[in-house]
């Protein structure tokens, strides 16, 4: 499954950080990241999940843009492990909708990365089940059980010789940082390599309205992704709902 932000920084090589992004994905929880399947097959569920998505024109002056792979979707390992930590269905965690996906959009010193998806469920029965479960004060601890669990061994293993992933830890977002139907968590991953640790965050912020879901990941290296511009960006996407 490809990864989704690529920091092209001149730092040192830390492999890990180019699968933050696809162990999130393959965490489950993420509006619109199983994707495929027969679902997807619905042309006009597809094009109306375009046109909710964020555009390059959305974000600050300076910012660009790079295409990206649609993700591949399926099943994951850890889905029934999580889904039974929350309290809720598997079918939950792992449902399976149409969804169009944004391309990359990073900040002039890669040091930012922001993508959308938009996935339109059967229901917004559906729809809302998921957002609850990303809601849930559960979330964050049974997200960080399974990345220090088997997710952390898939991103030591592409950190390579030489790196180190700490212990990753997850955090609900700070409401006030984002637009106000918007719930989320954010995952911290601190990487050690020649002496030198960086910090990668990645917060998964989603909201939903009717049988359509958004999820945008705001991804920062070594720094927060400043607040201002998750409020800006999040009303934005709320307001294409």
């Amino acid at each position: 499954m490809p990864y989704r932000h690529s920091f092209g920084v001149a730092k040192p090589s830390f492999g890990v950080i180019k699968v933050v992004g696809s162990a999130l994905i393959t965490s489950g929880l993420v509006l619109g990241a199983l994707t495929g399947g027969a679902g997807a097959s619905k042309a006009s569920d597809k094009a109306q999940a375009k046109k909710a998505l964020l555009v390059l024109s959305d974000l600050p002056k300076g910012w660009t843009s790079t295409k990206t792979a649609a993700s591949t979707g399926g099943a994951f390992p850890g889905a029934s492990q999580l889904a039974s930590c929350i309290g809720v269905p598997s079918s939950i965690i792992t449902a399976n909708r149409p969804t169009a996906d944004s391309p990359e959009f990073t900040n002039q010193a890669k040091s930012e990365a922001v993508d959308d998806s938009v996935t339109v469920f059967s229901s917004a029965k559906e729809a809302q089940a998921q957002y609850t479960a990303l809601s849930s004060i559960k979330t964050p601890a049974c997200m960080a059980t399974l990345m220090n669990g088997t997710q952390k061994t898939q991103l030591q293993k592409a950190a390579g010789t030489g790196d180190t992933v700490g212990t990753i830890t997850v955090a609900k977002i700070v409401p006030k940082n984002f637009a106000p139907h918007v719930t989320g968590f954010t995952v911290i991953i601190p990487i050690s390599s020649q002496g030198q640790t960086v910090t990668v965050r990645t917060t998964e912020a989603f909201m939903v309205k009717g049988k359509v879901g958004h999820e945008l990941r705001l991804t920062s290296y070594q720094s927060t992704f400043p607040a201002s511009a998750s409020k800006h960006l999040t009303k934005v996407a709320e307001g294409r709902l």
